[in-house]
């Protein structure tokens, strides 16, 4: 009886960490789903396509929050039968339910919205709403795998699953960042589009600083594991280039330069795992954060678009207006983007250190 007692409460104990990781993965990956889907929905709204609630982008988005749904639902009955580390697990698990509250609530929102205003824009109160609950949901995700990884000392010989952990947290951070400073927010009802010098601040400001911490963040969270800045960054370049650029056939032609994003990434994991001193970490922070206004290709444009000439942009002129003012843009952003770009670097050291508890 003591025996069968003892076995009983050693498969709990397995299969509570089992579940908790198992859930933790499906809220990042299920968050990583609704991204795309999202990315793929603006791309859709700007190019006019006709639109349906069955729709590919939306069927994405819904999938991604049945599974964020699911995960969140394990994760957290599988907390509940932890062992050890209850403790530590519990932010994450707070985290989580928020921003699954958030999410969930926000599609009931969205509806009643749509029934008495029409068509939303990006930073209608429901987008805002789901935006921030796919953030939340994101961080937590990515707060339990990490820190699950670290305390069962498997961050050595799984270090990449960090690059899922973070990749749905670099997505939702620019999906939110993205709906500050776009200027596709005016409806016939309301007009929600940020002022044009706020929108300035916060695309110069938060953009090369998500970039940098989340490269940087997964390099130190894997013990500077080779090839980390090319494996994360590279999949972000491949879905935003998949999403934003692809499904417009007249900016087809410019994935080639889009791919060019390809070699600071390359570089800065080069120089990284050559020498990991003060002033290179420094130099690398400073380059990712400089090439943002790349990297956020072709909506960004929109934004500076606004402050530099006011044009009023169709879809088969994104990339001529993009090159016609890449250079004002580094001009006038080169400096506080570099500047971030390094503030990235100790702002990822601040999260690892929160992560592990130190």
């Amino acid at each position: 009886m003591v025996s069968e007692t003892k076995l009983d409460t050693g498969f709990m104990k397995v299969n509570s960490k089992k579940f908790f990781l198992l859930g933790s993965f499906m809220v990042s990956f299920g968050i990583l789903i609704v991204t795309v889907g999202g990315s793929w929905d603006i791309t859709n709204h700007l190019l006019s396509k006709p639109e349906t609630f069955f729709s590919p982008p939306h069927g994405l988005m819904y999938t991604g929050v049945a599974i964020t749904l699911f995960g969140v639902s394990i994760s957290a009955i599988g907390w509940k039968n932890l062992q050890n580390f209850k403790r530590e697990y519990f932010t994450s698990i707070k985290i989580q339910i928020l921003g699954i509250g958030l999410l969930t609530g926000a599609g009931p929102f969205d509806f009643i919205w749509h029934s008495n205003f029409g068509l939303d824009g990006l930073l209608s109160p429901p987008h805002l709403t789901l935006i921030t609950g796919m953030f939340l949901c994101a961080v937590g995700g990515m707060f339990a795998i990490s820190r699950f990884l670290k305390f069962n000392n498997i961050s050595n010989s799984l270090s990449y699953l960090h690059v899922l952990a973070i990749i749905p947290v670099w997505l939702s951070g620019s999906g939110l960042i993205s709906s500050l400073s776009l200027p596709f927010s005016k409806t016939d009802y309301f007009d929600f589009n940020p002022e044009i010098r706020f929108a300035f601040i916060i695309a110069t400001i938060f953009y090369p600083m998500i970039i940098s911490t989340c490269l940087f963040l997964s390099s130190k969270l894997s013990n500077f594991k080779p090839g980390m800045f090319t494996i994360l960054g590279g999949l972000f370049l491949l879905i935003y280039g998949s999403t934003a650029i692809a499904p417009n056939f007249a900016l087809v032609d410019s994935l080639i330069f889009y791919s060019l994003n390809l070699i600071p990434l390359v570089v800065s994991d080069l120089i990284i795992s050559f020498d990991k001193s003060k002033k290179s970490l420094i130099f690398v922070g400073g380059l990712i954060g400089s090439v943002f206004y790349m990297f956020y290709y072709p909506y960004v444009m929109y934004t500076y678009n606004e402050i530099l000439l006011g044009k009023l942009v169709s879809p088969s002129l994104i990339d001529y207006v993009y090159f016609e003012i890449i250079s004002q843009v580094i001009v006038l952003t080169i400096i506080p983007s570099i500047i971030v770009g390094i503030f990235g670097l100790l702002l990822s050291e601040k999260i690892r250190k929160k992560i592990h508890l130190q």
